[in-house]
Order: structure tokens, then C-alpha cells, then sequence
């Protein structure tokens, strides 16, 4: 199976443009005011350009000056949306969460906002429940969202689609590959029904799919796949965009395992400078791709590259994910190598220990949420 998890599922954001279709269909003949849809639109073209420092502040803007500037519920559902899924995109999950049970909480009081927006943003929280390992709460409210969707969205089944890719890509989080296939297969004909085969929504879709195969060490296909995925992403969003990262980084996985390292090295370069130029060297998904390309450089013999590599990652691994997580252990393990190849043995005797520690704590250690009351 493929590794690094976190990013070889994670989908393209292309739900927050969609749903301001649906509030402008619903509030068009409402005496809908300039100046939210202005500001709504302006959040999400930066959004959809890659441009996340932009569109946060727009949409923080929308969030707190709402009131002021007239929103009606659906527009006020649909900035905390669209601010809840940037945050999302960009891991700062804590507050994506709160801003994201915010718009659902206001659809559902509500008696004039659009019911349509409801199922789409519970899909949207569903995958950070997913993200956050709440498996089961995900689940149950994927579930409800598709429940909701064939009664309000039947127009609309790329929302639909968008709901049966979320819930793949939390079967394949359990484990559950089969029922992950099947449930892209079903996102999939959603869309490809009466469309073009380059529909920028197949893009994501593809990618997870390719997953599937990287499970069944299906290389070739999950190969094909991506580069399909690959082709319609930049054909949507450009080069640069960092939409295209994950798919560059499973090709780069999909590469290494087919012992193509030129062209597995080629793929990570690309994806840690798009990362890093728009998320910054100090992120998570920057400091993964940069372990990924740190042991493709050390499979090559390039190990003072790789060593600098792994220890700017693992510096960013422990101050934002804790120095306890199984992650930073998996760096440390794979630095440690390094070292020993350049002759520092000592530093990765102690990389070892380290990691060693952390192991046997994830071993003993019973998590609080394990126990019951009686």
C-alpha cells in the first residue's frame, strides 16, 4: 500500500465555488445585495487560484462583517463554509471544525437558507472528521449527507459525487479497499455520465482511485492513472497550482516502487517547491514531502542533500505534531540511516533511541478514549 497516508487522500477543493452556485440560484429574485456576493466571489476566485493568504483574509472578512453588510443566512452558511474548507486544505483543522459546524448549525435553524448547502457542508465536515481519525462520527455523518442529498441535490450530482469520494477515502483510511473502490467507481460515473472526459472533478477522483490500485500493487495502473489525474488537475488550475501536489506525490511513490528515481525525484522536487512556496518550509505536508524526497535522494547515494532534507523535516515535524508521534519516528529512523551511511554514528545512535522511545511508548501506552465507564 501506498505510504504517507495524510496526503496520498486528500481531495481537491472544489466544493466552496459550487455552493455559491446554489446560494445565487436560491437568492436570485431576493433583492440579492452587491456587496456579499462581491466579497464572496472575490474569496473564491483566490481560493480556486491557490491563492490561501488572500482568500482567508476575504473570507474572515465576510465571516466577521457579515452582519453589517446585510448577509442573509445562506450567504453567512456559505463564508463560514468556504472559510471552514480553506482551513481544512490547509490543516488547521481546530478551527476549520469550529467554522464549519457554525454554517451547519445556521442551515439547519434557519427557515430561509438554502437547504441544498446542507448536505455539502456536512460532506466538507465528514472529511475533517476523517482527517481528525474520528472514523465513526465521519461515517455517520457522510451517511446523512448522502441521505439528504437525494432529496435536495438530485440536480446537482456532482455534489453527490463529491460525497461518495469523501466516504472512499474514509474506507480506505480503515482499511476497507474493496468498498473504497466501489465507492469512487460510483463518484466517478456520477460525473463521467454525459460530460467531457478532461471534467476538472474527475481529477481528485482519479487520484484516490489510483490509490486503490497502489493497494493492489497494481503500479502500472495506478501510474496511468495518476498521470490522467495529473493532466486534467493542470489543465483546471495550472502547473503552479498546489492542487497538483498530492498527485505528485503518490507519482513520486508510484516511481520509487517501479525503481524509477530519477523520475520519482523529479515528481517530489516539484510538489516540495509548490508546497513550500505557498505553504512555507515550517508545514506538515512541506516537511512530508521533503522526508519522501530525502530517501529517494539517499536511495541514489545523494546523502548530504538527503541529511539536510531530513533534518529540516524532522525540526518541523516535532514542533507542530509533538515529539511523540509516530511520524517524527519514522524520520528519525530514516535520518538515523543516513548518518550511519556518512559515517555519524554516534548522532544516529542517539536518532535511534529516540525513535526506539517513542515506539515503545505508542506500544504501552493505553490512550484515555480505550477506557469505559463501568
Amino acid at each position: 500500500m501506498f505510504e504517507r497516508k495524510k496526503r496520498w487522500i486528500r481531495s481537491r477543493s472544489w466544493i466552496p465555488i459550487l455552493i455559491l452556485i446554489l446560494t445565487k440560484t436560491a437568492l436570485g429574485a431576493s433583492g440579492y445585495q452587491d456587496s456579499p456576493q462581491r466579497l464572496l466571489n472575490s474569496g473564491k476566485q483566490a481560493f480556486s487560484n491557490g491563492n490561501y493568504a488572500s482568500a482567508e483574509n476575504i473570507l474572515r472578512r465576510a465571516v466577521r462583517e457579515g452582519k453589517a453588510l446585510n448577509f442573509s443566512d445562506s450567504e453567512t452558511a456559505l463564508a463560514l463554509a468556504d472559510l471552514g474548507n480553506l482551513l481544512l486544505t490547509q490543516g488547521q483543522y481546530q478551527e476549520s471544525e469550529a467554522f464549519l459546524e457554525q454554517s451547519v448549525a445556521l442551515i439547519r435553524a434557519s427557515t430561509t437558507a438554502d437547504r441544498r448547502q446542507l448536505p455539502i457542508v456536512m460532506g466538507n465536515l465528514g472529511k475533517l472528521y476523517q482527517k481528525t481519525g474520528r472514523f465513526k462520527q465521519s461515517q455517520e455523518i457522510l451517511n446523512e449527507a448522502l441521505k439528504l442529498s437525494a432529496a435536495v441535490l438530485r440536480e446537482f450530482p456532482i455534489y453527490i459525487a463529491d460525497l461518495h469520494n469523501n466516504l472512499g477515502v474514509l474506507h480506505l483510511e480503515t482499511g476497507d479497499t474493496k468498498q473504497a473502490e466501489r465507492s469512487f467507481k460510483k463518484a466517478l460515473a456520477l460525473i463521467e455520465v454525459g460530460r467531457n472526459d478532461d471534467d476538472p472533478r474527475l481529477g481528485p477522483i482519479l487520484a484516490n482511485m489510483a490509490v486503490v490500485y497502489g493497494a493492489q500493487q497494481n503500479w502500472s495502473l495506478a501510474e496511468r492513472t495518476l498521470q490522467r489525474s495529473l493532466r486534467i488537475t493542470e489543465g483546471s488550475v495550472g502547473p503552479e497550482h498546489p492542487d497538483i501536489c498530492a498527485i505528485l506525490d503518490n507519482l513520486g511513490i508510484v516511481y520509487l516502487k517501479q525503481h524509477d528515481l530519477i523520475q520519482s525525484e523529479a515528481m517530489l522536487r516539484r510538489a516540495l517547491s509548490i508546497r513550500r512556496r505557498v505553504f512555507g518550509a515550517d508545514n506538515t505536508d512541506s516537511a512530508a514531502t521533503a522526508v519522501g524526497l530525502a530517501g529517494v535522494l539517499a536511495a541514489q547515494g545523494k546523502y548530504d542533500e538527503s541529511g539536510v532534507l531530513f533534518a529540516e523535516a524532522l525540526r518541523t515535524q516535532e514542533e507542530i505534531l509533538g515529539r511523540g508521534v509516530p511520524e517524527v519516528a519514522s524520520t528519525m529512523e530514516q535520518f538515523a540511516t543516513v548518518l550511519r551511511r556518512t559515517n555519524k554514528d554516534e548522532l544516529a545512535g542517539e536518532m535511534e533511541d529516540r525513535a526506539r522511545s517513542i515506539r515503545l511508548q505508542q506500544t504501552y501506552t493505553v490512550p484515555i478514549k480505550s477506557f469505559r465507564a463501568r
